[in-house]
């Protein structure tokens, strides 16, 4: 994850569709500690993993990946 361009807001941010893998957890702790959040594709923060890992990180006030995510969905 490019946390810091993220957190920033350079980036719109990241869609992670059913991902997981080793540096998973690393990308999503410094997406956080860098200032950007971490939502589920319900909007619901990041507090651990569940079945099918759906993730959106981005920049606090991008309120628009969570609605194009949601749209795309439908």
């Amino acid at each position: 994850m490019c946390n810091n361009h993220i957190a920033k807001g350079d980036i719109d941010g990241i869609v992670l569709y059913n991902s997981e893998g080793d540096d998973l957890y690393s990308g999503i702790l410094m997406v956080k500690e860098a200032g950007g959040i971490v939502i589920d594709f319900e909007g619901n923060p990041f507090s651990g993993m569940k079945e099918e890992p759906y993730l959106i990180a981005c920049h606090p006030d991008n309120k628009e990946m969570l609605r194009i995510v949601r749209e795309g969905l439908q």
